[in-house]
């Protein structure tokens, strides 16, 4: 066996790429090319360095392929992975999730305003999509912005929020009114311009 001193020198030469170290230290090459008898047979088995080289050629269960090491990061995004799929499809509601939307138009919500999912106090809300953030998530949802009475109000709304029953599009390109493409993902300048530009309520 390879001393540890010895090990650890030769473990230096292949982690780093110094040629001066190699020619500082001829022995280590010299005692791993000469380490055997029998000349093209390569290093013994007792003298090679990394555990993953110990092991007998003769022996039937180290030959098989080891198995690749799997990180507990990937495990639990794979776990988490499968468990948001479960839970959009038990909570996919078609009048909601399969309606097309884009920033800057007018839509209107179905929500339930009190008292629980299975309410039937019902209020309807409109607004102006400013933005629209991770729609294949389930923490994913949309801003939406609306002049009441002269006040604006900005909400954010879950997507796969069980108060959400359902979702109309009143106006495409509500913003611009069809004049020219919504050529941005956010809109949040308009916050700064006049009220009346995201005003789709008419009281």
């Amino acid at each position: 066996m390879l001393s540890s001193a010895l090990q650890r020198g030769v473990s230096s030469i292949f982690k780093s790429s110094n040629v001066n170290a190699i020619k500082k230290h001829p022995q280590w090459i010299q005692c791993l090319s000469s380490s055997t008898a029998t000349a093209g047979a390569g290093i013994s088995e007792e003298e090679k360095l990394f555990h993953h080289f110990r092991v007998s050629p003769d022996n039937e269960e180290t030959q098989q392929p080891r198995k690749k090491f799997e990180s507990p990061r990937k495990r639990a995004n794979k776990m988490f992975a499968e468990i948001s799929q479960s839970t959009k499809a038990q909570m996919h509601n078609p009048k909601v999730h399969d309606v097309e939307f884009r920033v800057g138009d007018a839509i209107e919500l179905t929500m339930v305003s009190q008292g629980g999912v299975n309410s039937s106090d019902i209020e309807k809300i409109r607004g102006v999509v400013l933005g629209i953030e991770r729609k294949n998530s389930l923490g994913g949802g949309f801003y939406l912005r609306d002049v009441v009475f002269g006040e604006p109000v900005d909400r954010k709304i879950p997507f796969y929020s069980p108060l959400l029953k359902e979702i109309t599009v009143l106006e495409k390109n509500f913003v611009f009114k069809g004049k020219r493409k919504v050529k941005r993902a956010k809109l949040y300048y308009l916050r700064d311009r006049l009220p009346q530009e995201t005003k789709v309520t008419k009281y």
